[in-house]
């Protein structure tokens, strides 16, 4: 039974305090300690009263070992909703997003791993990063990108527009002309087809096609395999996995099996991801998301789109207990950047919400 509408302004009160309070130190929370908040000015009688109100409607739990209480999932669930503030963005924190969004990276894939790593730096938390696959692994088009007499770089937009591209070295001898037949050769011949298509017997006629340059279709086929191969599934990469050793609530060896677990089969955090909204960002606690093991677990992310169309993902996993208010706002403006400069816009290099300040 969702109990929210019967919650009073001083349950509400209480309880964003204790969550506070518990989130900030990681001990359970007794109404004598809140007794000292100067926000609370009622007695420690009346803080544990209402306390033992908010356990018993699902807010809030007590540890056997304490007087205290810690939040449940459904408090943290409340609190993230409608309860947390605003984190304020610190000058540091906004110049170290800005200063990664200076930086020319081309490839979405490198992107992603720079705001990976600076992600975790900034929250104290794992991070993780996901690239859509394509759409069906299906090539388009082609072109190609002379790099010297012996490489290339191949380009192949596929479904969706999305591209990907492969650099190839061969000992047959490349020049520019070589690289304009072999262009039009792929895509009179491979172009809109599956891989079970690309057969032997298309495969001698591009070679009939290219003359005294067939020795370039091996090599070129083996680069259009890998890419329509992994194509369709996307991939999911993690930085500081070492930081959920930090936290007391991984100190236990069956839960920090679980997680490690879950980092190694990627395919139910990607699953989650993908289903989730493009828009927002996904604030998913304990068991509201579909892997088993992240029971004890928080997934926070958001999707990256460009013009329209969801290309990626980044965020952190880590306790239930987790910053929330940081976590969200710095995804947020991590979030935003990205997209405006997948989009082709200026890079949003605002110093963050009107009324943040340094804190210390």
């Amino acid at each position: 039974m969702d109990h929210r509408s019967e919650l009073s302004d001083r349950k509400k009160q209480i309880l964003k305090a204790i969550i506070d309070v518990h989130i900030r130190l990681g001990e359970p929370v007794g109404s004598k300690f809140l007794t000292q908040n100067e926000q609370i000015a009622l007695s420690s009688a009346t803080i544990r009263n209402e306390m033992a109100e908010l356990e018993e409607m699902g807010y809030l739990e007590q540890p056997h070992t304490s007087a205290g209480r810690v939040p449940s999932r459904a408090g943290y669930r409340l609190y993230v909703d409608s309860l947390m503030n605003r984190y304020p963005v610190t000058a540091r924190e906004t110049e170290e997003l800005n200063t990664l969004m200076r930086q020319k990276i081309d490839a979405l894939d490198k992107m992603l791993e720079q705001a990976g790593k600076m992600v975790s730096l900034l929250t104290g938390y794992t991070s993780l990063t996901m690239t859509a696959g394509g759409a069906g692994g299906v090539v388009r088009r082609f072109d190609a990108v002379w790099l010297d007499d012996h490489s290339f770089i191949l380009v192949m937009t596929m479904d969706g527009e999305a591209v990907q591209s492969k650099t190839v070295h061969t000992e047959h001898p490349v020049t520019h002309e070589t690289l304009a037949k072999l262009c039009i050769t792929l895509n009179d011949s491979i172009t809109g087809i599956t891989p079970e298509q690309i057969n032997l017997p298309r495969m001698m006629a591009m070679e009939g096609a290219m003359g005294a340059d067939a020795p370039l279709i091996a090599p070129v086929i083996k680069s259009v395999y890998e890419v329509i191969g992994s194509a369709g599934s996307g991939d999911l990469r993690f930085e500081g996995v070492n930081k959920m050793l930090q936290y007391p609530e991984f100190s236990d060896i069956d839960r920090i099996r679980e997680m490690f677990d879950v980092l190694e089969n990627k395919d139910g955090i990607m699953s989650v991801m993908t289903k989730a909204e493009s828009d927002r960002v996904n604030v998913l606690i304990g068991g509201e998301t579909t892997v088993r093991e992240m029971a004890n677990s928080t997934l926070v992310f958001r999707n990256l789109t460009e013009n329209g169309r969801v290309v990626g993902a980044i965020g952190v996993i880590g306790p239930c207990r987790m910053d929330y208010s940081k976590v969200v706002t710095l995804l947020e403006a991590m979030s935003d950047r990205m997209t405006g400069m997948l989009d082709g816009g200026p890079p949003g290099l605002a110093s963050g919400h009107p009324d943040d300040k340094e804190t210390t």
